[in-house]
């Protein structure tokens, strides 16, 4: 199997058994305690080290020279922090801060996988093939996490919850094994640009200070990473709007599932486009063809008061993402240092998710006020300004391909 193949199944492997765990952490919390204020604790206390420690685990993983064997690793721990989950529900032991401390030692085993593999493809792949490389993972991802939620959507009426972590342990192992095949030794010969690395310094858990140095040093980011944050804050609560809009504009609230389904195969289809036509669409149109989409597509869903055409702008809205997503790791595959990249690209992203809250916190309060159909004219008009002034400046810059 070739190294392409192996990442690719790797990552379709990690999604689908990660998806397990995710969905029957969150039924057992439900279950075990009757709070939801228990649920929004365990996801806050997961994201939070998530934040703090991105910087970290970058730093860390641009140490290791050998980064298929802290692939197989982090894999391993991942396995063993699984089953130490298992186990406390198999006891039933009903500790809520034991949970809470498993669930984050796994998220962060789980957190090496991503710079990892965003540092084996500049290793092992020429510059010009990063963006089919991360259109590939977006696939093969976006499509376990589809099987995923299906099947443990099935399995929840006869399977005990309990079992769903066995799933997740079953596919590190999995991964460990196929890892083992994996070839480190570089297939190409483009120069590394190590000296460079060196421009990026800052305290170790200042992610900032590294995204502040990167924008520095390369400016046609900066648009990019305004227009990430402000992505982040209008779709954290996507699960709010879907039900705001399935209950208050057509009374029925099993259509929450359908929108959820019709969002994720936006972004596997826009995840299938990107590979089709990355090598005749510049990095740059795919960004800004992406700050369109979304702005119309919340239109589209958030106005409509017809099932098709609501559905169709979610479809339009999950395959914007992968649009922007995939362009955006690739520019940063380009533009920092290998010595340096799981450091900087690791706070970039930490960086962008560090405004989820706001959208998370906020704009359910808004939707109150409101209502969804008032809220989405209102954010939709103001974004699509926003997006248009933003391409009639040429913000959206060529220096990006």
């Amino acid at each position: 199997m070739s190294n392409k193949n192996i990442i690719l199944f790797s990552q379709f492997i990690n999604e689908f058994g990660s998806g397990f765990s995710r969905i029957a952490l969150i039924i057992l919390v439900t279950d075990w305690f009757h709070n939801p204020i228990y649920v929004g604790i365990l996801t806050f206390g997961v994201f939070v080290p998530e934040i703090l420690l991105a910087a970290p685990v970058g730093y860390f993983v641009d140490k290791k020279s050998h980064l298929k064997r802290l692939l197989v690793q982090s894999s391993l721990a991942s396995a063993i922090s699984v089953i130490a989950i298992f186990l406390c529900v198999y006891f039933k032991v009903k500790s809520f801060a034991l949970l809470v401390i498993g669930a984050i030692i796994y998220d962060i085993f789980s957190g090496f996988f991503d710079p990892i593999i965003v540092k084996l493809t500049v290793r092992l792949f020429e510059k010009g093939d990063y963006n089919k490389i991360n259109a590939a993972i977006s696939t093969a991802r976006t499509s376990a996490g589809l099987f995923s939620g299906v099947l443990v959507t099935v399995f929840t009426g006869f399977v005990p919850i309990k079992y769903l972590f066995l799933f997740d342990f079953l596919s590190y192992v999995v991964i460990s094994l196929v890892l083992l095949g994996l070839n480190e030794h570089r297939e190409v010969n483009h120069p590394l640009n190590d000296s460079a690395g060196e421009e990026y310094k800052s305290n170790i858990w200042n992610s900032f200070g590294f995204v502040k140095q990167l924008l520095h040093d390369f400016p046609p980011l900066v648009p990019v990473l305004v227009t990430a944050l402000l992505f982040n804050i209008l779709l954290a609560p996507n699960s709010v709007y879907f039900a705001q809009i399935s209950g208050e504009v057509f009374r029925n609230v099993k259509l929450i599932g359908v929108m959820d389904s019709f969002f994720s195969m936006g972004f596997l289809i826009g995840s299938i486009i990107y590979r089709l036509t990355s090598e005749r669409v510049n990095i740059h149109t795919f960004l800004q063809i992406a700050i369109v989409q979304v702005p119309i597509s919340f239109l589209l869903f958030g106005e409509s008061q017809n099932i098709v055409i609501t559905l169709l702008g979610l479809l339009l809205l999950g395959a914007a993402l992968p649009f922007f997503n995939i362009s955006s790791k690739t520019v940063l595959q380009r533009v920092i240092p290998e010595s340096r990249l799981a450091t900087v690209s690791n706070s970039y992203f930490s960086l962008i998710n560090l405004t989820q809250p706001i959208g998370l916190l906020g704009i359910p309060i808004l939707l109150n006020l409101s209502g969804i159909r008032r809220f989405s004219l209102i954010a939709g008009i103001a974004y699509l300004g926003v997006t248009l002034m933003i391409l009639a400046t040429g913000k959206i810059s060529t220096a990006l391909d």
